[in-house]
């Protein structure tokens, strides 16, 4: 049964900035999450998005999209805008304006907005030029998206404000510093979508607020102009939020929104979600948010973020059909209020078997198992990889190979034939298990992602591995192939 007190919004935040979807998973995607409980998706397009005129060469439009067959076009935007509408999902658009600004800031054209020129995250918020680019983004993602009643704006973990020459000035002069500084350009912002569309309620992301006085915050009146949503993605034993940030809070906002993660928030090399961790991160918000119901004002909801990559040069991390088990764990976990046997079990009727531990490790000869959730072989493919990976890193770090095919024996052909006989059949093995599932993984892969995420996947995780064994398998052959042993630094026939 919903529970008023923890919201009527459950948004699941698509972060597509990292491995975008073909439109065919979305068609199974979308009532998926909607059968789960979903309300609405916290859609992030950053440079998917089908930007056109001045801001044409940010997004999927650009040429260097487009020589990589990258999404989306116009017609497979609106696409994905009209199959959430079909379920009934909310859309709430989520563009990034101060940090995160990296999809802008690395083109040379908007170079002159970096508040620190070798550091393309942070826009300058002195520069004239930065309201106009804003301004640009704001009305051509409003304008895709008709009928939106929330947007948001970003502005989280702008590491670097406050630095550049004018912006020192700015500071220097201002009444209350940094925190000055960072409030003209939100509320800047902010009134600018107001003044002009004045029916959308505004997000931001909380955390460059929580460490500013009270009254600062009512001096700008930023409770009339945002509502915050406080992201928060720790564990039970080091969930930190607490009354005091609730209280201020209600002093100044009339709303909150909540933001737990169902991936992309542990490391930032995943594969596959930690599903316990997120869990336990849903059961920790339940736990604040009943320890502080007095002091949380009127809560809208809450987002599930699941974070593609750390930012917009990072690696891919745990893609979304890796991420379904958990999100949907984290989902009735927090419908139900808690988490028990039978929470789980209806996610295992839901995903058609039984979640996996990404820490246990599979034999071999274990077939992979099947479930029925959009993308699952993939979710199985990178499972598979996971238990290689583990295998792949005992044979490589082993004492066997240190002590008995190391670099300086094989240069100098100093090896032990005997050894080496122990050592080939292992690294074929696993080598041959690595070229299957590198196969697995590529046709599976191509019926979700486009050729530029299945490149950098496969460059990125499996390539190494598949080159590092050959290799080693190569330097057990030609040794072999000596037929010879060695005593001291000469070698001698046998």
């Amino acid at each position: 049964m919903e529970n008023l007190t923890f919201g009527t919004q459950r948004l699941v935040h698509l972060d597509l900035k990292g491995a975008p979807p073909k439109i065919n998973f979305f068609e199974k995607f979308f009532p998926f999450i909607k059968d789960i409980g979903a309300t609405g998706i916290l859609l992030e397009w950053e440079d998917t998005f089908p930007y056109a005129r001045e801001l044409l060469p940010i997004g999927g439009l650009s040429n260097s999209a487009q020589a990589t067959a990258a999404p989306y076009a116009v017609e497979e935007a609106r696409q994905i805008l009209d199959l959430a509408g079909d379920c009934d999902l909310t859309i709430v658009p989520l563009v990034q304006t101060f940090g995160h600004m990296e999809f802008v800031l690395k083109h040379e054209q908007w170079r002159a907005l970096r508040e620190v020129d070798d550091y393309p995250s942070s826009m300058c918020p002195s520069n004239g030029e930065t309201m106009p680019l804003i301004r640009s983004l704001i009305k051509q993602m409003v304008a895709f998206h008709p009928g939106i009643q929330y947007f948001h704006i970003g502005c989280d973990e702008v590491w670097h404000m406050g630095l550049c020459p004018s912006c020192v000035k700015r500071v220097h002069s201002h009444k209350y510093g940094k925190a000055g500084l960072y409030l003209d350009h939100i509320v800047e912002v902010a009134q600018y979508i107001k003044d002009n569309y004045p029916n959308l309620k505004i997000i931001i992301w909380d955390d460059m607020l929580r460490n500013i006085d009270v009254n600062v915050l009512q001096d700008y009146y930023v409770g009339n102009l945002v509502e915050p949503m406080v992201w928060h993605y720790n564990s039970p034993e080091t969930f930190q939020l607490g009354a005091a940030l609730w209280e201020k809070y209600s002093n100044v906002f009339a709303k909150v929104w909540g933001a737990s993660a169902f991936k992309g928030a542990t490391s930032s090399c995943q594969v596959v979600p930690a599903t316990k961790y997120h869990v336990g991160n849903q059961l920790a918000w339940l736990r604040e948010l009943s320890m502080h119901a007095g002091k949380v004002v009127s809560f809208r909801g809450m987002a599930f973020t699941g974070w593609s990559r750390f930012d917009h040069y990072a690696t891919l991390c745990e893609l979304l059909p890796c991420s379904v088990p958990s999100l949907c764990l984290c989902m009735k976990t927090w419908l139900s209020g808690g988490y028990s046997q039978e929470t789980n079990d209806c996610v295992i009727t839901v995903l058609g078997g039984d979640v996996i531990d990404p820490d246990s490790v599979r034999s071999p000869a274990t077939p992979l198992p099947q479930f029925s959730f959009p993308g699952w072989q993939i979710y199985v493919g990178f499972e598979k990889l996971i238990s290689v990976r583990g295998r792949y890193k005992n044979i490589v770090e082993s004492d066997q190979l240190s002590t008995w095919l190391n670099q300086w024996q094989i240069a100098n052909n100093y090896t032990n034939p005997m050894q080496i006989d122990a050592i080939l059949p292992a690294i074929s093995e696993l080598l041959g298990e690595v070229c299957g599932l590198e196969n697995y993984l590529k046709s599976n892969l191509e019926m979700v992602f486009y050729p530029h995420t299945i490149d950098e996947l496969l460059g990125t995780l499996v390539l190494p591995i598949k080159r590092r064994l050959a290799q080693i398998k190569a330097d057990c052959e030609t040794q072999r192939d000596l037929g010879c042993r060695v005593r001291g630094h000469k070698r001698i026939p046998l």
